[in-house]
């Protein structure tokens, strides 16, 4: 169950909105942008990307995890593997279930995995000063539920917030900010 292990958390003064709320989308991930001019300029694009990540991830797997495109317009590396094998298993299933029944068929999903950051900070990437920053975050997945075809609960780890490292980078050939990795640190917070 990826999207279930995905799900993790650490406190930051901005949660991650959830994909039913109205929010417009960051200029800072909208067209062409250039390279960062500072740290604190990388950081809030870095940040911006990955919570509009979040909740295109959210949206892509609610409408059944078929069109991945959105997914592939933010993310690239680990990320866009990952979340492409999320979509996939949301697209066809099984699911295990609360009662530990193996459910064939397209799974169902609803709410969002969030994040609140606890450290940033930006490096070198490619030759571009803060084109790689990384974002120590509490994920939490606790308002993400997962359904099996046949409308039973899917089974879902028992510890829905955990320590997690997001790396944004930015693409200077596309001149875009683009989630490229998460590792999970397997640290509860």
């Amino acid at each position: 169950l990826g999207s279930a292990l995905l799900a993790g958390c650490t406190p930051s003064a901005n949660p991650t909105p959830k994909p039913t709320e109205t929010t417009a989308a960051p200029e800072e991930t909208r067209g062409p942008v250039a390279p960062p001019e500072s740290e604190e300029d990388a950081i809030k694009a870095a940040d911006a990307v990955l919570t509009e990540w979040f909740e295109v991830r959210g949206e892509v797997n609610a409408a059944g995890g078929t069109d991945t495109a959105p997914l592939e317009e933010l993310s690239t590396g680990k990320a866009l593997e990952a979340t492409l094998n999320d979509a996939a298993h949301i697209a066809s299933g099984p699911q295990l279930n609360v009662d530990g029944e193996n459910i064939d068929g397209p799974v169902t999903t609803e709410g969002a995995i969030t994040y609140e950051t606890v450290t940033a900070y930006g490096q070198e990437w490619e030759g571009t000063e803060n084109g790689l920053v990384t974002i120590n975050a509490c994920q939490d997945g606790s308002d993400y539920k997962v359904f099996a075809s046949d409308g039973s609960a899917g089974m879902q780890p028992e510890n829905q917030r955990l320590t997690f490292d997001y790396q944004v980078i930015y693409d200077a050939e596309r001149q875009a900010w683009l989630v490229y990795d998460l590792v999970s640190l397997n640290e509860p917070c």
